[in-house]
């Protein structure tokens, strides 16, 4: 199994982790997070074990220049389903209107859209920006046809597309605890028909149509498959993007209208994006 490195860069402030995010988002990092702590910001990065072996020395230099690293540490492998259990893990509820919990939790009153995940690692919980804004836009921009998932971790945001309306979900992952963590959440909420989660990248369901296309990814990542997600949407179909932050909206804005897609709408939560694009 792969293993992930968090990194824990203490900032003199907020904005100053921010830029540091920023640049560190130009590594394949998967997730990043933040904690104040004694007038000091700590800003916390997750990179598979792999990446981190390449890109280390570029990480540090960052990290020297807007902080200083206070701690490097392996997260081994484990079921994190235990550990939300004994954390006392929050649900995440979404505009009142869409519910992410674990197993353990309360089911949400009649009408609110109910997912449950069973992550075996701390990714993809909701709780993180982009996740709530990829749910809202899932939500806005509902498909009743095919769904791709692309980097679908816990799967929050395939049970999503489901739950609001389509008929099926290709998810796709390169990490095996996400599509074994997608996999379990498939089957807790009763919609294995409906998926099929495969290991690998982008180039697993190439030749696919789709008439919804999700990516909460690295922006890195995002520019270089452009050209698979123009070629497998349907006309008509919407393009919906996250993982990124306001410094990197104009180069995805660009990738993407140079392949003819329209940009419908964008929004932001704390310095992350999530934007809307339509094929003509």
């Amino acid at each position: 199994m792969n293993h992930y490195i968090e990194i824990t860069i203490a900032c003199a402030d907020s904005d100053m982790a921010e830029v540091a995010m920023a640049y560190l988002a130009d590594y394949p990092f998967d997730s990043f997070d933040t904690e104040e702590r004694d007038e000091t910001t700590l800003l916390k990065g997750y990179i598979l074990e792999s990446e981190w072996l390449t890109y280390q020395n570029e990480a540090r230099s960052i990290a020297a220049k807007y902080g200083h690293i206070v701690e490097e540490r392996v997260i081994e492998s484990q079921n994190w389903n235990a550990t939300w259990e004994s954390e006392s893990f929050e649900p995440v509820y979404v505009d009142d209107t869409m519910l992410i919990r674990a197993p353990h939790h309360p089911t949400p009153p009649e009408g609110v859209i109910d997912i449950v995940v069973a992550p075996q690692m701390s990714f993809g919980s909701g709780h993180h920006q982009t996740t709530r804004m990829m749910c809202r836009l899932v939500a806005k921009y509902r498909s009743t046809g095919r769904v791709l998932d692309v980097g679908c971790g816990t799967g929050v945001l395939s049970i999503a597309a489901i739950k609001c309306g389509a008929k099926h979900v290709d998810a796709v992952d390169i990490d095996p605890w996400s599509t074994e963590s997608a996999t379990e959440a498939a089957r807790l909420n009763g919609i294995e028909a409906q998926t099929n989660i495969l290991l690998g990248t982008v180039e697993c369901v190439a030749g696919g149509s789709y008439d919804l296309i999700l990516a909460n990814i690295n922006r890195n990542i995002i520019l270089a498959d452009m050209d698979s997600y123009v070629a497998m949407l349907s006309d008509g179909g919407r393009l919906l993007l996250s993982g990124f932050l306001v410094a990197d909206i104009e180069a995805i804005t660009s990738a993407a209208t140079k392949h003819g897609l329209r940009l419908a709408e964008t929004s932001e939560d704390d310095g992350w994006v999530a934007m809307a694009f339509i094929k003509s």
